[in-house]
């Protein structure tokens, strides 16, 4: 039987229960959280280690739903100048000039920032392919997106083939654990050609579970590609690829539909320029969508548009994007730059974007997101605020942590934690 760790904490969001537990407990055997309570209703048991987190607000580990791990590096070094095709291309350039020896030690970085700011469990777009290995084996539960994107390449088959034999290679290496698991992600709608898209499509119908991700509807360039198949971003296109085809009259969700991925999708990325066309599309194939607040700001994109999101009952979660267009990997900003846009959304709803409906859009809402028994014991500990915050709503002093979390647990095994009492 494996041996049992009791955590004690002043304070447990555990987004299972209307209201926090205050001075409660987390009871937990191997992996998984065997029981949670009030410390005054446990009766101890033998055989159970005892670790105290003190003056902690503890809150399910933080789920970043999107984020390109190899372009930590890139923090300040690819500027935005107003035009986002502009900024693609600047950030195909840099990519090209990155050895494998650099993306590597970008991943690594961002690693180590995530767990420092309470990410437990990270879904990582993979351009570099280096970060499937190293997420496989790092403290993180992981989901690493493998990239397509076959713009300029002149066989849509050719790039397929090899992409599937160094995908079966590499599954044949490190397969999939129970805390890594590894699916795809075409670029964008832009990026990779319909033929690729069937080819791609075809085998998610064979292979079953594989998750998918996609950016999708980010910017206005975008927008207007898609509805026109003209301007600046169809010229780039079509020098890259003269017979590439170019849509029109269509939305980039629209476009997705049609060519049938829109069934398939799990995560759509950003859907900043969205009509209410896209919206019903959405949530009729049950896409959960993931904003991210920090790149939102940094290209100044039109207003997200939560409150129809919310209304259509599509899920919406937060990722961080790359450090290429954001400041931080930390949630806890991203979590509080969405409620200075949004201030009529309570703090608890802003936490489960980045706890329940991640996990819930991961298809692991039955065991991951909430502190609760049967869950994956996946949590993470900040110092309650002191003084006049102390007296705020619990879910708010959460959001508005600043600088590393206090304690950290995957999988049932503490990662950053205080002194263990026998």
């Amino acid at each position: 039987m494996n041996q049992r760790l009791l955590l004690f904490a002043k304070t447990i969001l555990t987004m299972d229960r209307s209201k926090p537990i205050e001075d409660g407990f987390v009871l937990v055997q191997g992996h998984r959280i065997l029981q949670v309570g009030k410390r005054k209703d446990l009766f101890l048991r033998p055989s159970v280690r005892i670790l105290d987190l003190g003056d902690t607000l503890l809150a399910p580990g933080l789920i970043n739903a999107h984020c390109h791990l190899d372009f930590t590096l890139f923090k300040g070094r690819v500027r935005y100048q107003g035009g986002f095709r502009q900024w693609l291309r600047k950030m195909g350039q840099k990519t090209r000039e990155t050895t494998q020896a650099d993306f590597k030690r970008s991943v690594q970085k961002g690693i180590k920032e995530s767990l420092a700011y309470g990410t437990t469990t990270l879904c990582d777009i993979s351009t570099s392919w280096e970060s499937y290995l190293l997420l496989r084996q790092s403290p993180l539960r992981s989901f690493v997106f493998l990239e397509m994107l076959d713009l300029g390449n002149p066989s849509a088959r050719k790039y397929w083939d090899h992409f599937s034999e160094k995908l079966r290679a590499l599954a044949r290496q490190a397969p999939s654990t129970a805390t890594f698991r590894w699916g795809l992600s075409p670029h964008t709608p832009f990026t990779v050609s319909k033929e690729l898209f069937q080819l791609a499509g075809r085998s998610l119908n064979e292979g079953g579970e594989l998750l998918t991700t996609i950016h999708l509807a980010e910017s206005r360039e975008e927008s207007d590609y898609f509805r026109t198949g003209t301007g600046p971003m169809a010229e780039r296109i079509r020098a890259l690829n003269p017979d590439w085809n170019l849509p029109r009259k269509t939305t980039p969700v629209q476009y997705l539909n049609d060519n049938g991925w829109l069934p398939k999708l799990d995560l759509g990325v950003h859907l900043n320029i969205v009509e209410d066309r896209d919206l019903k599309l959405l949530a009729k194939n049950r896409i959960a969508v993931v904003h991210c607040p920090g790149s939102h700001a940094y290209f100044h994109h039109p207003p997200f548009r939560y409150r129809q999101f919310r209304r259509r009952r599509i899920p919406v979660c937060l990722g961080t994007d790359s450090l290429a267009s954001n400041q931080s990997l930390s949630l806890f900003r991203e979590m509080r730059l969405f409620r200075e846009m949004h201030p009529d959304v309570s703090p608890r709803e802003i936490l489960a974007m980045v706890t329940e409906k991640p996990a819930q859009a991961l298809g692991m809402g039955s065991v991951l997101g909430k502190i609760k028994p049967g869950y994956f014991a996946d949590l993470v500990g900040v110092p309650r605020a002191k003084g006049r915050g102390a007296l705020a709503d619990p879910a708010l002093q959460f959001l508005n942590h600043r600088g590393p979390v206090s304690f950290s647990m995957v999988h049932g095994e503490p990662k950053l934690r205080l002194s263990l009492v026998k």
